[in-house]
């Protein structure tokens, strides 16, 4: 087995391991019926909060990592599912925002939660991000909570979250395959492959086939997805990684399910009110190449280069009105959209490690450059309508209603550019600072074809250039090695529309800052570990109006203060509690909206208070038993903050039994919304008329089988 000495470039950590150590490390994180979790991880490195390197404990920022036995105990196939345990974030998905929009500390949206997939963001096109959507191919998932755009770019005030792929590895060739099926005909494949090919190429594969008749009628979903990697190490000091990652899916054409007289009756839970022949689509593509040399064990240099590639289309009726006097559901928005994004970037910096005036500096630098173009189809209006019956819907077919030809309507081309600094200075060792800073530079071009369509912008085009800064500066002070104190102010920037798709001429970046302030430690051992935050974010330069029915101009102006616990606690050697919390008070300071003065009202889909519970009791030396439950808070479906559009707090149960057979078989049975919570809704259309549920109640049985 090759022993050549290198950088673990899933972590981007500045010391060195050797491929003999991290095959080790990766040998010894497996998946068992009675397996133990790591807690907090305040000993692990955080790629998506510093490039430098740094531990958890020594990072001024609340962090959290959830890793692939994570999402293995609990079941979380989707990204959604797994990153809606983390502290603070909540679902607002629908299949228009490609069924991953999230909220977090009082921002909602992908306007203002970047997700990033290895380091890299995929701009936002028309409110839409489709990859990932399945966890096989993840090693981890990231999550940085506040102000990221130092590290991350523009559009990340309320959150990062970075999914972390399995990597290419040196050692032996070792395979696992996981195999499942639930109640509603869930046919589940993956397979996974690494290990060396020769004494410098090592590989990786990740396949996966999932096949779902789904909880809603007419509700299948079909997902492929292929991640392959090559590792090359022609010399001890540089590593060349080449990755794909392809998908293809399908997911349920549901866009939920209507009120009747202010909730939903059981007996239409399952109900799908679509056409049956409704279309969900979204195919991606990310090949990238990343280059790490390392001259000397003070200096890495690294270079991303990446081309992203996403095809969507949405061909459905999507908004649905229960008609009292009629018993009838009137259907309307007949809607076909069709993205065509295609990304080429490349992200290089250098990070070096060494000491002046007496002080030690780690300090990374570097720059990022995108060109981003986006085409966008429809057939707006989306005029067309009929009914259904309400307990009995007969689906038609889309094109019974549809009125309106899908035809190009707009594209854009865009180009970013970034230059980043970061710079840590050691004082001693119970004291460091933390600083950095980057600027953004977008040109932007849009070009207007279908002018019927595009009522806000009617010249054929218009271009925007935008600009800013971001900064933080935070401090860390550890009295102990296991504790730390934290503070740390940062400023950070969003766009008020997505900056590739943005339909209004003259904007400016929105501006935010944040103070925060926080404790993590470990005691007894390990055994019990906790991290509190508390923050206060200002968001300024939203879209807003000087008077009620004046023109639209950027002097809105959103607030939000919370404070987050998160507790890891193992009482006893075979039971472990994972707990987190989060209390959030959002609220407008100027806003208005044409006729409407929303001053003072809470953001839609906004919760005020999350809470995640799980534990896990290996009650006998082959089995383990896990359940917990995650809480959401009621949430405004609009900002006028009409109680009678609300959408209902609720409660979901989950449950998993591990038993271990073997060395490397495992059999697991999962039981999920084991109450089958009535007001398990996601998210709102239609005005607050209809709800986009979640799946009820479901068994999964699986089992998992590596190959050495």
């Amino acid at each position: 087995m090759k022993t050549n000495k290198y950088l673990f470039p899933v972590l981007g950590m500045t010391y060195v391991l050797s491929a003999s150590a991290i095959a080790e490390e990766l040998e010894t994180i497996t998946i068992t019926g009675n397996q133990e979790t790591e807690g907090l991880r305040l000993e692990k490195n955080h790629s998506t909060a510093s490039r430098l390197g740094l531990e958890i404990i020594d990072t001024p920022a609340s962090i959290e990592v959830i890793t692939k036995e994570d999402i293995a105990i609990k079941g979380d196939d989707s990204t959604l599912s797994a990153i809606t345990r983390a502290t603070g974030i909540a679902s607002s998905a629908s299949p228009g925002n490609g069924g991953t929009s999230v909220s977090a500390r009082g921002f909602n949206g992908h306007s203002s939660v970047v997700q990033l997939y290895d380091g890299t963001q995929m701009y936002v096109g028309a409110g839409t991000r489709t990859f990932p959507a399945d966890t096989w191919n993840l090693e981890k998932v990231e999550v940085l909570r506040g102000p990221g755009s130092v590290t991350n770019g523009v559009g990340a005030i309320g959150a990062t979250i970075n999914y972390v792929p399995k990597k290419a590895r040196f050692g032996s060739v070792e395979s696992e395959i996981d195999v499942s099926v639930d109640t509603f005909k869930l046919k589940r494949l993956g397979l996974g492959s690494s290990g060396s090919l020769s004494e410098n190429v090592a590989y990786r594969i990740d396949v996966l086939n999932h096949q779902s008749d789904g909880y809603f009628d007419n509700g299948e979903e079909d997902k492929q997805a292929f991640a392959g990697a090559l590792l090359f190490t022609p010399r001890e000091d540089l590593d060349i990684n080449f990755s794909i990652d392809y998908s293809d899916i399908e997911p349920a054409t549901y866009w939920g399910t209507p009120l009747v007289n202010g909730e939903i009756p059981d007996s239409i839970r399952e109900n799908n009110y679509n056409v049956e022949d409704g279309i969900v689509e979204y195919v991606d593509l990310w090949p990238r190449l990343d280059i790490e040399w390392r001259p000397n064990e003070n200096v890495t240099f690294r270079s991303n280069t990446y081309y992203l590639k996403a095809d969507r289309q949405w061909r459905n009726v999507e908004s649905y009105a229960y008609d009292s006097v009629t018993n009838l559901v009137d259907r309307s928005f007949y809607l076909e959209i069709l993205h065509e994004l295609d990304q080429l970037g490349n992200r290089s910096d250098a990070t070096f490690d060494f000491d002046m005036g007496g002080l030690k500096h780690l300090m990374n630098v570097g720059f990022e450059v995108n060109r981003i173009d986006f085409t966008h189809f429809n057939n707006s209006n989306y005029a067309g309508s009929s009914n259904v019956t309400l307990n009995n819907p007969v689906a038609g077919t889309w094109a019974q209603g549809a009125l309106v030809e899908t035809v190009k309507d707009y594209s854009t081309d865009t180009m970013q550019y970034a230059v980043f600094l970061e710079d840590r200075i050691e004082f001693n060792e119970q004291w460091s600072l933390v600083a950095g800073y980057r600027w953004d530079e977008y040109d932007y071009e849009r070009q207007n074809f279908a002018h019927v369509n595009n009522s806000n912008s009617p010249d054929e085009s218009f271009s925007n250039d935008l600009s800013g800064s971001s900064w933080r500066l935070g401090t860390v002070f550890k009295p102990t090695y296991n504790t730390s104190f934290y503070a740390q102010y940062s400023k950070a920037l969003d766009p008020v529309q997505d900056i590739i798709t943005s339909r209004t001429q003259n904007l400016k970046l929105s501006e935010g800052q944040q103070i925060e302030i926080g404790i993590k430690q470990s005691l007894l051992d390990n055994r019990l570990q906790y991290s509190v935050a508390l923050y206060d974010i200002e968001k300024e330069n939203l879209l807003s109006q000087n008077q009620p029915g004046g023109n639209q101009v950027q002097i809105g102006q959103q607030s939000s203060q919370g404070i987050e616990f998160d507790l890891f606690a193992r009482p006893a050697d075979t039971f472990d509690i994972e707990f987190n919390i989060a209390l959030i008070d959002s609220v407008y300071d100027q806003f208005i909206d044409g006729p409407d003065d929303f001053s003072g009202n809470t953001p839609k889909n906004i919760p005020e208070m999350t809470s995640n519970l799980w534990m896990n009791w290996r009650f006998a030396e082959s089995w383990s038993l896990g359940g917990g439950a995650r809480y959401v808070d009621t949430r405004y479906v609009d900002d006028a903050n009409d109680n009678a559009t609300e959408l209902p707090d609720y409660t979901v149960y989950d449950m998993s039994l591990n038993w271990q057979a073997a060395k490397d078989l495992h059999f697991y049975l999962r039981g999920k919304n084991l109450t089958d919570e009535a007001d398990y809704a996601l998210s709102s259309g239609n005005s607050g008329k209809q709800w986009v549920l979640g799946e009820g109640r479901s068994f999964e049985l699986g089992l998992n089988y590596k190959i050495r």
